[in-house]
């Protein structure tokens, strides 16, 4: 059993080490706010205090607070997540004088824009999407989904990183519509990534600002991956999509869960047929208690099969 004594220690442990040990990545005194969609840091921390506050959400504590709140724990579940991972004084003040702070690489969002500006679809990318996915032309048009035929350069800095070609180049946005990243989904035949980011860019959910536009209480589906989330508005559903199962942040969390009680959205899913697949609706269900469970017919592994399975059927 913890005693008053116990508590104060968890309570003193430095603040901005333990939100670095929580994911986040602290600057100056300031992070990304993972209780709303932050673009720019918002989140102070007054280290003489030892405490937290947003300047936008108002989100504010202590060390434990600030446990409890990102991981959505209780008290007693936080103190004990403190405990148990290792963020003791002494080795929390070794790694910060082991590991000194850099500035991190953030994506090229002018060069970006320009790359994105006018969408074309290469023969291979119109195969992908119109052939063997059963897209819908309007909703790629729509999303400004483009393509390139050979590697790219994923900035303008000198020798950059670059995108595999061919490819698909699909934005992404924040609530507002601005630019905040884009993912690139190979289309070759060489054993190369299938999906990648530009360095520093930091993972959200696709399709995000067509939330914005919808009438209250319409129902979205959540889906794993892009191109499910395609399949689904193609379908006429609204959808929205989660990169991967393992990239559920917890600025991703707080803003579903928000949306859900704000706007009386209630949000739909068919789970990929797999374990990730399941791990994230299980995620998703204990943020958001009324998700609506679909079960997908036998044979199929997610959505998009599913889908080109029923297009394909009926043409």
């Amino acid at each position: 059993m913890m005693t008053p004594s116990d508590i104060q220690q968890l309570q003193d442990q430095p603040i901005e080490q333990v939100a670095e040990g929580l994911g986040l990545s602290v600057r100056h005194h300031h992070a990304l706010c993972p209780f709303h969609d932050d673009s720019h840091p918002s989140l102070s921390f007054n280290v003489r205090r030892n405490r937290y506050r947003c300047f936008v959400c108002d989100a504010h504590g202590g060390v434990i607070d600030l446990v409890m709140h990102c991981l959505g724990k209780d008290f007693v579940s936080a103190c004990q997540w403190l405990g148990a991972t290792g963020t003791k004084r002494e080795q929390l003040q070794a790694v910060t004088k082991d590991n000194p702070h850099h500035d991190e690489p953030k994506p090229d969002i002018a060069y970006l824009e320009r790359l994105m500006s006018r969408p074309v679809l290469t023969e291979a990318a119109q195969d992908f999407l119109f052939e063997e996915r059963k897209l819908a032309p309007e909703v790629i048009s729509a999303l400004g989904i483009s393509s390139i035929s050979y590697d790219c350069p994923m900035s303008s800095a000198p020798h950059p990183a670059c995108f595999d070609g061919p490819a698909l180049l699909i934005p992404y946005r924040d609530l507002d519509g601005k630019l905040v990243s884009v993912q690139s989904r190979y289309l070759g035949q060489e054993d190369r990534p299938r999906f990648r980011f530009p360095k520093g860019s930091r993972c959200h959910i696709f399709n995000l600002n067509g939330l914005k536009d919808l009438a209250s209480g319409t129902p979205v589906f959540i889906t794993e991956g892009v191109t499910d989330c395609l399949a689904m508005l193609s379908a006429g559903f609204a959808s929205i999509a989660i990169p991967s199962a393992t990239l559920l942040t917890l600025s991703d969390r707080h803003l579903l869960s928000t949306w859900s009680a704000e706007h009386g959205t209630r949000f739909h899913m068919c789970p990929d047929a797999d374990t990730p697949g399941e791990k994230l609706f299980q995620q998703l269900h204990e943020l958001l208690p009324t998700l609506v469970r679909h079960q997908l017919p036998a044979g199929f592994k997610d959505v998009g099969a599913y889908y080109a399975h029923v297009k394909m059927l009926n043409c």
